[in-house]
């Protein structure tokens, strides 16, 4: 069981190398690397931009900073322990701009058996208006199952898993955040059984992300004991209560005994991997590798108690 933290803001403020060298000195050894680095989100709220288009399509640029990644994770004694494709996977009112990213998110899964990497998160497609949706569950779930389906021979070629993750929406007026799709895990377990039987072998399971579990009051415990062998990859990270805040456990209201618990009672094996990019954020540059030694000690500290 190694332990891993997003390396998003690692790359933003201090460089991929720097970055790196921080996670390391931190005492985490895997990375949850983000594909979102490459890939930019260049939307206006209508269309990609060309020059987003162009940059997606451009295989010699990807392959050049994927070999980086590599590189640079390896001469810091760091792997890549997941790897999450650019969001959203649907954009509901623009085909061209969902084929655009879907492709991206296709690229995103080659780069991730580039890296050596078993696990890339893709999040479901929802239609991300909670007051006024266009489809009902079972049609959204239909989408789903079509778009997770038209990746399952890539998943072979390259022999990565696919983990879908717990999605909220909201109201974009009032603000309102609502539960999205698999965030019922009998829905969850539904989806990844399905998939896995169209596939005839194991090519997707599920990323459990803790925060948007408690933006709901839902219990880890629950949850973790619902989905149980299909739970392979973790986004941990607290909250308040309301927002998607991705900071450091303990800093919200988070039921960290709970979520010790759960893993100890499926046998959970995966890696212990931190989405606090909010929590470095809050701090100066120069403190933030300090910020990220107590998220390796909290990382720490979870392994060993789920260890026990």
């Amino acid at each position: 069981m190694k332990i891993g933290v997003t390396t998003s803001e690692s790359i933003e403020i201090l460089g991929m190398d720097l970055g790196f060298q921080a996670i390391k000195n931190a005492g985490f050894d895997a990375l949850d690397f983000s594909m979102g680095s490459y890939f930019p989100f260049n939307y206006n709220g209508i269309d990609f931009d060309a020059e987003t288009i162009a940059h997606f399509n451009n295989e010699d640029k990807f392959t050049a900073y994927i070999r980086k990644v590599k590189e640079t994770a390896e001469r810091n004694g760091l792997v890549i322990g997941q790897c999450h494709a650019p969001a959203p996977s649907y954009f509901p009112r623009n085909p061209r701009n969902t084929q655009i990213m879907r492709e991206a998110i296709r690229k995103s899964i080659r780069g991730c058996a580039m890296l050596d990497c078993k696990h890339i998160v893709i999040h479901p497609g929802f239609d991300g208006s909670a007051r006024f949706p266009s489809m009902t569950k079972e049609e959204e779930y239909r989408m789903n199952i079509e778009f997770y389906s038209s990746l399952i021979p890539l998943l072979k070629e390259t022999s990565v898993t696919c983990c879908l993750e717990n999605m909220w929406s909201q109201d974009w007026k009032s603000k309102k955040a609502y539960l999205g799709v698999c965030s019922d895990m009998n829905e969850t377990c539904r989806y990844i059984d399905e998939l896995n039987e169209i596939a005839g072998e194991k090519c997707f399971a599920f990323c459990l992300d803790i925060g948007h579990l408690l933006m709901f009051g839902i219990d880890p415990y629950y949850a973790m004991e619902t989905l149980g062998h299909r739970l392979e990859v973790l986004h941990i990270h607290d909250n308040d209560g309301l927002h998607d805040d991705h900071t450091a456990p303990y800093l919200g209201i988070g039921n960290w005994d709970r979520f010790i618990r759960g893993l100890r009672a499926i046998g959970y094996r995966g890696n212990i991997n931190f989405e606090t990019g909010s929590f470095p954020r809050m701090f100066p540059a120069a403190l933030f590798p300090d910020a990220l030694k107590l998220l390796g000690a909290t990382a720490n500290y979870f392994r060993k108690q789920v260890e026990l």
